[in-house]
């Protein structure tokens, strides 16, 4: 089996980082939207299949500060024009047909992300709200697998001495409509007594990307006492429409009124210091809200915290 539930019994080298943490997620009874794994042996079968191994180890194997660059667009490249192997393609039609979902989002999950040594969080590809059809489905799966030789991911592995072709699994998941999305830090960085959580309208790329600037909450951990907030004007908004996500404008007197109830806000804070248990380490927590219902939807070490 190349593609299996995301609830399942594999470990982190076949499932990669996200995939992994949002198993575990799932068996713990945490709300995760449902989805399937297209596992990293996926990826080295797709390299076999259309002889480029050993043309990408060749490339791969001296990059360095001056080249990556130039290199990177090459294996990107030859992992975009690959053809998908039939034995791939009838797994995921069968995967897709079971979901039954109009749109999907779909997610990168290198075996080295998330890990307690590394971080890459943001330098592999996500994409969102993508229509559920096996040949579209099939293409944005390629570029998640290229986007394991995105130039800052290449960079970054430089610095930390890791190897450039590693496994890359593939998440796919049911898109959210999400009416409000953020980010909770189970430590804070300089206070490890508080948690962080940001927030904002609409869906969490605009947060994760830096193009807003959301609400921010410091909260005790113990208490869950809310120590501190800043309410940011929140003028613009992702959301999912018509197969594609689109930048709106936040109604003007929705811009600069708090996102989140308090009520809502310990809700986030308790579930997340409960993934922070399981997992037994401060975590990195990406969730939304839709139809009042808190959804999980990506958890990650810390790696530069410790409790």
């Amino acid at each position: 089996m190349l593609v299996v539930e995301l609830k399942n019994n594999l470990s982190v080298r076949e499932l990669g980082g996200k995939g992994y943490s949002l198993g575990v997620l799932i068996k713990n009874n945490f709300d995760v939207p449902k989805g399937f794994v297209i596992i990293s042996e996926a990826f080295f079968k797709f390299l076999k299949y259309n002889n480029l191994t050993e043309r990408i180890e060749k490339l791969a194997s001296d990059i360095d500060k001056d080249n990556f660059q130039e290199r990177s667009e090459k294996i990107k490249n030859l992992i975009l024009n690959g053809k998908m192997a039939e034995e791939i393609v009838s797994e995921i039609n069968e995967s897709l047909s079971k979901l039954n979902l109009q749109s999907v989002s779909i997610r990168s999950s290198a075996v080295s992300e998330d890990s307690l040594k590394a971080s890459f969080a943001g330098l592999y590809d996500t994409f969102l709200n993508i229509k559920s059809e096996p040949d579209i489905v099939s293409n944005y799966i390629k570029k998640c697998w290229a986007s394991l030789f995105n130039g800052r991911a290449v960079a970054y592995r430089i610095r930390k001495g890791f190897p450039h072709l590693e496994g890359m699994a593939v998440v796919i998941q049911e898109m959210i409509p999400a009416k409000v999305s953020g980010i909770t830090f189970t430590v804070h960085p300089l206070d490890k007594k508080n948690l962080v959580i940001e927030s904002s309208y609409g869906i969490g790329d605009m947060i994760v990307s830096g193009k807003i600037d959301p609400d921010y909450y410091i909260i005790d951990r113990k208490s869950l006492e809310i120590k501190e907030k800043k309410i940011k004007r929140k003028d613009k908004m992702s959301t999912a429409k018509e197969g594609e996500i689109k930048v709106v404008e936040v109604e003007k007197r929705l811009a600069e009124k708090q996102v989140l109830s308090e009520d809502k806000l310990k809700e986030i804070a308790k579930t997340c210091l409960k993934v922070e248990n399981l997992f037994n380490y401060p975590q990195d927590i990406e969730w939304c809200i839709a139809d009042s219902r808190l959804w999980l939807l990506q958890s990650r070490a810390i790696t530069d915290v410790t409790k």
